[in-house]
């Protein structure tokens, strides 16, 4: 727990009338507990937020909305720009010895995710084998570091997106390069600013090559390890292929519109720790039933011509960079309003974007929790049974 969020504790338990000990300046386990489910909710460390990296992931998904519409292929411009948003991220994540390479690894990842389950989007069998496929990946990848689990849960977020869309291999290829050239112009903007601005403010130990292969030995022995995994890490798989599961089997058996907005909320609010799904759960969705109100606000006394719309668009996108560490809450509101407002180059209303995200949001984050909450139970039982 960090600083901040140690001074929250204090400051929440006080409020409350609980006791506090100068030598222990944490309330108790099971206050604590309590505490944190809201932190992702209402804690907003504001030293973290990244204003001007935020402009400088911006830039690529402005540019590819912008070609698109110039182009007459505002859907292929919003693919990329969707890939340059999730690219973007990568600025925040050295996977290996750069922030270009978290780039070009985690674009070939959505690339190789988004052609497979796009191919294989017909047949609800191979869609729900990709599904445990891809929980598991992300399961084991998250074991190994905190970066390395954020690509894996990137490319499970495009095997659900893209398996909702069965339009054959000819969609499957026209939509899988839209998110290369998506990646691609993202690490093209970092590399211009990195050789204009950054190389030489930059202090480097040691060369690329050498801290190349010292991660690279480093992400292989936890990789070695990893190929016995845990209890934990097998139980959290088995609980993020459930979640997964159900969510894609309610929403193709159903013909929930946008229904891959189930799974992937699933995919993003389960955590390990049952108090950290709790939190994320809340926060997601109380971030997203704001900014779906706020979307459809903007949608009723906003005239929403295309140029509005692009510069909503970017204000969010650069919101959502800007505050993806400081507070999940407003980090999934910005993500809401972004996507609402990129549904309008797709065809999509801004108010039926808003309405069909809540919906799904609160049925895949409720099946997150009714799972966990079971393989909580379950391991209860047999601890007591192993006692």
């Amino acid at each position: 727990m960090d600083y901040e969020s140690k001074r929250w504790f204090s400051r929440c338990a006080k409020s409350c009338g609980i006791p506090i000990h100068a030598e222990h300046p944490l309330p108790n386990v099971e206050v604590t507990r309590l505490l944190s489910i809201s932190v992702d909710t209402t804690l907003f460390p504001w030293v973290k937020r990244t204003p001007a990296d935020g402009i400088r992931a911006t830039i690529a998904v402005a540019i590819a909305l912008i070609v698109g519409q110039l182009a007459g292929h505002p859907g292929a411009g919003a693919i990329a720009a969707s890939s340059a948003f999730t690219v973007g991220f990568a600025i925040f994540h050295e996977a290996l010895a750069s922030a270009l390479l978290s780039m070009g690894i985690v674009t070939i990842g959505i690339a190789s995710a988004t052609l497979t389950a796009s191919y294989c989007a017909e047949w609800t069998p191979l869609v729900l084998l990709l599904a445990i496929l891809a929980a598991t990946n992300y399961a084991l990848l998250a074991a190994l570091s905190p970066t390395a689990g954020w690509i894996g849960q990137q490319c499970a977020v495009f095997v659900v997106v893209a398996s909702f869309f069965p339009d054959g291999l000819h969609y499957a290829l026209g939509r899988t390069s839209m998110v290369l050239v998506g990646g691609a112009s993202q690490m093209l903007v970092f590399t211009v600013f990195y050789l204009s601005y950054e190389r030489a403010r930059v202090p480097v130990d040691a060369p690329f090559s050498t801290r190349l292969r010292d991660r690279l030995w480093q992400l292989f022995t936890q990789f070695r390890q990893e190929l016995q995994p845990s209890h934990s890490v097998t139980f959290y798989a088995v609980r993020l292929s459930v979640t997964l599961v159900l969510c894609t089997a309610i929403y193709r058996h159903f013909h929930v519109p946008n229904g891959y907005w189930s799974p992937m909320t699933g995919l993003l609010v389960l955590k390990p720790d049952w108090s950290n799904t709790l939190s994320r759960s809340v926060a997601r969705l109380t971030g997203t039933l704001i900014g779906v109100g706020i979307g459809i606000v903007i949608a009723l006394y906003i005239p929403l011509t295309t140029p509005i719309i692009l510069l909503l668009v970017v204000v969010f996108a650069w919101a959502s960079f800007s505050l993806q560490a400081v507070n999940y809450a407003a980090f999934s509101l910005c993500v809401t309003l972004y996507i609402v407002c990129l549904f309008h180059f797709g065809g999509f209303s801004e108010t039926a974007a808003a309405h069909v995200r809540l919906f799904n949001t609160a049925l895949g984050g409720t099946i997150a929790l009714l799972v966990d909450a079971a393989g909580k139970l379950i391991g209860r039982q047999n601890q007591s049974r192993r006692r």
